[in-house]
Parts: C-alpha cells; sequence; structure tokens
C-alpha cells in the first residue's frame, strides 16, 4: 500500500512539474509569409513550391503560410508561434548530381531561442530521412509584439491582441548541423536563402460612438448655415 501512495504521489508531482501552454487571442491576422530569396535558390540549382495550404509566388518569392495560434507556459513569458501543421515549402534539387527534395511543413517559432523549428522530411533516390519538430533557423533579428508586449515577455491574457513581428538575419540552428554530419556544407546556403517570416496584423479601424455621429451631423448643419448666410450677405 505504502509503495502505491509512494507512486501516486510521485505521478502528481510530475503532472503539475509541467507546464501547460496557455492560448492567446488573436485578432485578424493580415498576412503571414515568408520571403525567399530566389536568387540563392537559383544559383544553388533550388527551386521552392508550395505545400498544403501555403501558397508562392516564384517571381517575388513570397510564401504565404498561415498562423494557427500563439501560446506561452509562463506568465509572463516568451512566445510560441504555430502554424498551419499541413502548409509549407518544397525545395528540390540535386546534391552531387543527386535529385533530392526537401519538404518543411509545421513550422512554429520560439521566441525564448529565436528559433523556427518545422517538420523536415528529405527525400532522394538514396533513401529517406525524417525529422520531426526539427530546430531549422535561428533569427539574428527579432521585431515584435503580442499587443503591447514583447514577444519575450508576454502576459497572459484572454482579450485578443494584434501579432506583428518580422525575423531576419537567420543562421542554421546547430542541431539541424549536427544531424546533417557530411551534408552540412551541401545546405550551408539555406540561411541565405530565407530573407525575413513576417507577421501582420492590420489595427481594426475605430467605429465612431453614435455621440461623435451626431456632432458630425450638427458640424455640417452649422458650416451649411455659415455658407448661407455668406451668400445671402453677398446678394
Amino acid at each position: 500500500m505504502t509503495s502505491i501512495k509512494h507512486f501516486a504521489v510521485l505521478s502528481l508531482a510530475a503532472v503539475a512539474s509541467v507546464a501547460s501552454a496557455a492560448i492567446q487571442p488573436l485578432n485578424t491576422i493580415t498576412d503571414s509569409y515568408v520571403t525567399l530569396n530566389t536568387s540563392v535558390l537559383s544559383a544553388n540549382s533550388f527551386t521552392a513550391s508550395a505545400l498544403g495550404g501555403s501558397t508562392y509566388n516564384s517571381s517575388t518569392g513570397k510564401l504565404t503560410d498561415a498562423v494557427t495560434s500563439a501560446s506561452t507556459t509562463t506568465s509572463p513569458g516568451a512566445l510560441t508561434v504555430a502554424y498551419n501543421s499541413t502548409s509549407g515549402v518544397a525545395l528540390s534539387g540535386s546534391l552531387s548530381g543527386l535529385g533530392v527534395t526537401v519538404n518543411m511543413t509545421g513550422f512554429s517559432y520560439d521566441a525564448a531561442s529565436n528559433t523556427l523549428f518545422g517538420n523536415l522530411v528529405v527525400n532522394t533516390l538514396l533513401g529517406n530521412a525524417t525529422y520531426a519538430n526539427q530546430a531549422i533557423l535561428v533569427a539574428g533579428n527579432e521585431v515584435g509584439t503580442l499587443g503591447s508586449n514583447s514577444l519575450d515577455s508576454v502576459t497572459s491574457s484572454a482579450t485578443a491582441r494584434d501579432l506583428n513581428y518580422t525575423l531576419s538575419n537567420f543562421t542554421m540552428a546547430s542541431d539541424l548541423n549536427t544531424k546533417l554530419g557530411t551534408l552540412a556544407s551541401r545546405f550551408a546556403w539555406l540561411p541565405s536563402a530565407v530573407t525575413n517570416v513576417v507577421v501582420y496584423t492590420k489595427p481594426t479601424a475605430a467605429i465612431p460612438e453614435p455621440s461623435t455621429y451626431a456632432l458630425m451631423a450638427l458640424g455640417l448643419v452649422g458650416i451649411a448655415a455659415i455658407s448661407r448666410r455668406r451668400q445671402a450677405a453677398n446678394s
């Protein structure tokens, strides 16, 4: 019986130690995209195409990818932003004459480490490799807010807020470099192929109160009256 109680206490302690993610309500996001440097892709004999619900413009390098949620595990705490789990980008090209396709989907951004994560599937004629929730790129520059909070220190709230950020100046995540091994040098161009990651929420236009409309109407009436008086005086 004592051992059962001890196990129960340990189980409760383990559950309590796991921080639950607090979802932060968001106002409607106007734009969410990744800008790819098409010149870098072309120079390395790779092309990009959209996966899932994403869209891609090969002329501008703009890849759209919808944000699905934003959350924190502490308050205040760093924000984690999740994108559509099935959307993303496919990079197709060749390495030493061998055809290769790298599919990246289910992106997320961790503001605590400035790291962009995703699910990677590498396909070649010699075999396939899958890396789930893999750290891919680290942003050297992060400029962003959720409401009035910086992404690194978000206070939890039940009120929807504007999410805005721009990430740029990327480097390869060290963990991905390690997993790529001897192939790491072949993908050294990847960080420079991503110009920026942008999420933008257009501020909602304020709706005038009824009293404001009344004042506007009175103002128009007053202007009309003054105009009539001037016309009468000049006639």
